[in-house]
This record gives C-alpha cells, structure tokens and sequence, in this order.
C-alpha cells in the first residue's frame, strides 16, 4: 500500500472497500489507470492512512467492509482528517435516519446494495466532474 502512495499520481485516486473492490480491474479497464488509480484498503487503518496521505481524492465506503466499525463511524473518522473528500457509502440499510445522518455527515451520495458497475461508474463520474468544477473555480 505504502509503494502504491508514492507512485506518481494518477489525475484521480479512488479508495475502495468492500463489495467495490470487486469492480476495481474493471473500473480501472473502463476509465484508464493513466486516469484513475484505485487504493485497495484492507482495514481502518489503512483506509486512514490513505486519507491522511492525500493521494485519495474521493472514496468508496461498504457499510459491510471489514473495518471495525459502522461506514458512518469510518466517515466521521475521515471528516476529521479531509472535511471535503468526495465518499459514497454503500448500504443495504437507506432508511430516513441513515439518509440523515449520510447527510450531517457530507457523504457525497448513498447507493443502495448490490452495487452495480454501472452505478459505481456513474458516481465516479459525477465525483471527477465536481472536483474538474472546484478546480476550474465554478
């Protein structure tokens, strides 16, 4: 993991977890590794470790990943490190309290399980166009 972060940067670096790794040759067949560079975490730490590095600019939470904890508690966790950093959570639970809190808590968006390569690929989409806009200053 460590060698991984200190590659030269690809133009967009996406965390993983959970049922999202397994998209993760495709997604990289798909965009292109000279576009997209996918972390692979394992664990809490790790996954923290990537954030704090700054090579991560959006990320993928599976509320069934193994990290110890729920993806809400993970996204508190990462607010603290980069209050902006672009994360979709992935969950078979999207009642309205979750929602709620998704929100209070600046997730980027909530996908409902299973996740599809199609939806994964749209909100890769849409994460690159809000980042391209932020850095164009519109």
């Amino acid at each position: 993991m460590v060698a991984l972060m200190n590659e030269r940067r690809a133009p967009f670096g996406l965390v993983v977890t959970g049922e999202a790794q397994s998209w993760q040759p495709a997604l990289e067949q798909i965009v292109g590794r000279e576009w997209l560079i996918t972390y692979r975490v394992q664990g809490r730490d790790e996954l923290l470790q990537v954030v704090q590095a700054g090579v991560a600019d959006a990320a993928v939470l599976d509320d069934t990943a193994e990290m110890g904890m729920d993806a809400m508690q993970m996204l508190r966790l990462i607010r603290r490190l980069d209050a902006m950093l672009p994360v979709v959570i992935v969950s078979g639970q999207v009642d309205r309290r979750f929602m709620e809190n998704a929100l209070k808590l600046a997730a980027f968006s909530v996908v409902q399980r299973p996740l599809e390569l199609e939806e994964l690929l749209r909100q890769l989409s849409r994460m690159m166009q809000r980042l391209d806009e932020m850095l164009r200053g519109e």
